[in-house]
């Protein structure tokens, strides 16, 4: 049986300057902390923390996603919906680094 605690906090430290990077882009200046959930704090305030539950969740918000990539963020979500959840942050790395070129 899959341990799916041990294998989301792997997928997050594997993959957490990914979420920091979608995170910033986002919402904007924050402080990014990437444990079992994806936190951040905005313009140095601590009184902001706000909590992304699981990297999923983070790439499936149409709200930043659509911050992250404008008018494809549906595409992107619908490229990500197609694949196994441990082969999506290699997915959205490549296309955000596609959209950051373009």
């Amino acid at each position: 049986m899959k341990d799916y605690l041990q294998s989301e906090n792997a997928r997050n430290k594997q993959h957490a300057e990914l979420y920091e990077k979608l995170i910033k882009k986002a919402f904007g200046d924050c402080q990014v902390m990437i444990g079992h959930h994806l936190s951040f704090e905005m313009g140095g305030d601590l009184n902001t923390e706000n909590e992304i539950p699981s990297a999923d969740t983070l790439m499936f918000c149409h709200n930043a996603m659509g911050k992250v990539f404008g008018d494809n963020a549906v595409m992107v979500m619908r490229t990500l919906a197609t694949l196994p959840a441990e082969e999506r942050d290699d997915m959205l790395a490549k296309l955000y680094d596609r959209h950051v070129k373009e």
